[in-house]
């Protein structure tokens, strides 16, 4: 969705969509975004930085707050997230060996350009992670001009240890059987 960055307004009603992608936070013009009747359960983590004036998402079979707990304490992470999540860290300092050096490597640039965030420690991870939702207030969060009401925002969190810490509002996503 890189080359849509002028786009001001998505409409894409009654069009089947199951997921909408995270690649739309770069749509930085969005004023209006249409994904009324379609199949989404979540919304992209990066939607709150999208401009929105207006938001219409009807009609579409949202997860509800319905609070799941862990049972998992912690993860074995594979030598390529070992190493990547330190290389991520070394290049948010601006002082880095590291970021002086990668810029000979387009192959690992290309790599980590695919790294997220910790929605709850900040930290930065390349592919292991959870997948959770956290519910907002559209109106309010987002202030846009429609009355959409609280919707799931997909989070994405870098360990069950951050899952499992107190104070944040993130939930896991428990798929059940249609009812």
């Amino acid at each position: 969705m890189a080359f849509l960055r002028n786009l001001t307004k998505l409409y894409v009603y009654k069009n089947f969509i199951e997921e909408l992608p995270e690649g739309l936070s770069k749509c930085t013009q969005l004023r209006v975004l249409d994904v009324s009747a379609n199949r989404l359960r979540i919304f992209p983590a990066e939607l709150a930085h999208l401009p929105l004036k207006e938001l219409y998402c009807e009609e579409n079979n949202l997860l509800q707050h319905i609070p799941v707990h862990s049972q998992q304490e912690d993860e074995v992470l594979t030598l390529k997230e070992i190493t990547a999540r330190s290389v991520l860290k070394d290049l948010k300092d601006g002082r880095s060996f590291v970021k002086r050096a990668i810029r000979h490597y387009p192959k690992v640039q290309e790599m980590l350009q695919y790294a997220s965030e910790c929605a709850v420690c900040g930290q930065s991870f390349l592919n292991t992670w959870l997948e959770c939702v956290h519910f907002v207030d559209a109106h309010k969060i987002l202030r846009t001009k429609t009355r959409t009401g609280i919707i799931p925002v997909r989070g994405l969190l870098c360990s069950y240890k951050c899952f499992n810490s107190e104070g944040h509002d993130y939930f896991g996503i428990a798929y059940v059987g249609d009812t």
